[in-house]
């Protein structure tokens, strides 16, 4: 099933789910102290991949490639992007606040660990991104039988 006219809509669901926990990972950087140009670069360092993840997995959804609302479909796409998205979270911080690009000194291990780690995000995405796509959904439904 192609995606529809209005694909981008389609994203919102996605990309609003990994733009708030960049958001969040950002305000608890500064909650415990780091200065607030630190936290900043942890909001779009984190936020936007997971956001662009999180919105590829919504035009997923809407293209009809993943089944909406099942876990282990969702636990696979983290698996990949979630460590992708954190080494890019990673590589970034290091750029901007130390001028260099430096990977993490076990890449292998940091990557298994952040792929653990993806289980529980998926979980937390899986279930904000069906939230939010059924209520877009009904909004939609809504205003489609309003102006008839």
């Amino acid at each position: 099933m192609p995606i529809r006219e209005g694909f981008l809509k389609e994203a919102v669901p996605g990309a609003f789910v990994g733009l708030a926990a960049g958001l969040i990972a950002g305000g608890l950087a500064a909650l415990v102290g780091q200065p607030l140009g630190w936290a900043f670069v942890t909001t779009v360092a984190l936020g936007l991949p997971l956001g662009a993840f999180g919105g590829g997995f919504s035009l997923l959804v809407a293209a009809g490639r993943l089944p909406a609302g099942r876990f282990a479909p969702v636990a696979l796409y983290w698996l990949l992007a979630f460590p992708l998205a954190r080494l890019i979270h990673e590589t970034t911080v290091g750029l901007v606040l130390a001028g260099q690009v430096r990977l993490p000194s076990d890449l292998t291990g940091f990557l298994a660990y952040q792929g653990i780690v993806s289980l529980g995000w998926a979980i937390g995405f899986l279930w904000l991104h069906e939230r939010i796509a059924m209520r877009l959904r009904l909004r939609h439904r809504l205003g489609a039988t309003a102006s008839r």
